[in-house]
This record gives C-alpha cells, structure tokens and sequence, in this order.
C-alpha cells in the first residue's frame, strides 16, 4: 500500500495534468486521496512544494546529461546516451505531460529554483557540443535530430498519441529510429 506521501504525488501529478496547476488546490487533492488539508501540510509545505518533488527526478537527468557532455561522444556514444534517456523517459512519460500542460507555472518556479540553473547548464553544453566545428557537421545534424526525436516523442507533438503504446515496443521502435539517424548498429 503506497503512503499518504505518495499518494499526495500521484494525485496532485493527476489533477496537474487534468487541470493545471493554477486550478488545482490543496483541498482538491486532499479531497480526492481522502485525507485533510493538514494531512498534505505535514508532508509538504506548499503546492509549490509538491510540484517541484514532482520534478526533482527531471533536475537529475539534467545534471547528468550536462555532465556527460564534458567528453566529446561519438555516435554510437551518443546512442548508448540516448537509449540510457529512453530508459528513464518511458517510466516518467507522465512528468513529460506535467511539463507540456503547465509550462506557465514551470517556468516561473524554473527562475527560482535549481531547475532553471542545471537546464540551462544542459541547453549550454548541447550549445558548445553543436557548435564545435571540430565535429563534423554530419555529425552534430544527426545528434540533434536524434535529440529531437525523443523530445518530440514525449512532449508537445506525440506525447498523448504515444502514451498507450507499451514501454517495450516504444523504446524498441525509438532506439530503431534514433540509430538510423545516427547511422550506427
């Protein structure tokens, strides 16, 4: 049985996602999971508070990603990185949502937060790695496109028409596309 914690996580993710984050309020979620409002309060101390533990797992991708491309990758690196991303993507598809359907209330918590740092930190190394003329150009095309796949994939243009799609065959036809953009095995 999951604890009132988590269940506040899964309710409030739901109802952001249904919603919105600006329609939602505490009692809602309180109503909706069967518990009072000074039950969520114990757990957490704001609403704010709920939705940046709903993306924290997104600011350790991040970190991670922007780290990683401290060392130039090859492509087949890059495929081995993007598969690595696939597999964490297809479990949290529904952050994915969280961020399509709310990005007026994440990009306001995103300037006063950590969040905003370790992305733009990512989005400067991905910079630096497209602009890097001692990558050839065939390259850099390729890694972006097989970037854009993936976030295309979860967000704003198949991120609805994808989510029924069962996690194996979506990241087995993903990694096919992504490795015939890379041109790689």
């Amino acid at each position: 049985m999951k604890d009132t914690r988590e269940r506040i996580l899964e309710t409030a993710l739901d109802l952001f996602i249904e919603q919105g984050y600006e329609k939602t309020s505490l009692r809602e979620i309180a109503e909706r999971i069967g518990v009072t409002k000074p039950a969520i309060y114990y757990h957490f101390s704001s609403k704010e508070e709920i939705l940046r533990t709903l993306i924290e797992p997104i600011l350790a991708v991040q970190g991670q990603a922007a780290d990683s491309l401290q060392i130039k990758p090859t492509r087949r690196e890059w495929s081995e990185r993007i598969s690595t991303l696939i597999d964490w993507m297809l479990p949290h598809r529904r952050l994915f949502e969280l961020f399509e359907r709310n990005q007026g209330a994440l990009e306001s918590l995103a300037h006063s937060s950590e969040f905003y740092e370790a992305h733009i930190a990512m989005h400067r190394r991905l910079d630096e790695y497209f602009a890097d003329e001692a990558t050839p150009l065939e390259d850099r095309i390729r890694v972006a496109a097989s970037i854009g796949v993936v976030m295309s994939t979860f967000s704003f243009v198949g991120g609805e028409a994808f989510s029924e799609t069962p996690v194996e065959e979506l990241s087995t036809l993903l990694l096919r596309v992504i490795n015939d953009v890379l041109h790689v095995d």
